[in-house]
């Protein structure tokens, strides 16, 4: 890692950073894993990064059910 330095009034620094690929049925993702010290750690912290996207997926995507855009409410926020 080297020394931050200004620039333009900008605070930079370099960092070493694994890129981790990552497929699914969306298409191509890549994870910048900022935290690990080798690849097979990158691959461990890049596991649970997908763990917590699984976790966070909401069950009402688009294409689920008819109800996917109205809101608690019952009425439908698409202005037209």
């Amino acid at each position: 890692m080297s020394s931050p330095e200004i620039y333009k009034g900008w605070l930079i620094e370099a960092r070493p950073v694994f890129c981790v690929q990552v497929w699914n049925a969306g298409g191509e993702c890549v994870i910048p894993v900022h935290n690990a010290k080798t690849e097979e750690e990158a691959l461990l912290l890049a596991r649970g990064w997908i763990d917590m996207q699984m976790d966070l997926e909401s069950p009402n995507q688009p294409g689920d059910d008819d109800n996917f855009f109205q809101d608690d409410d019952g009425y439908d926020d698409i202005p037209f």
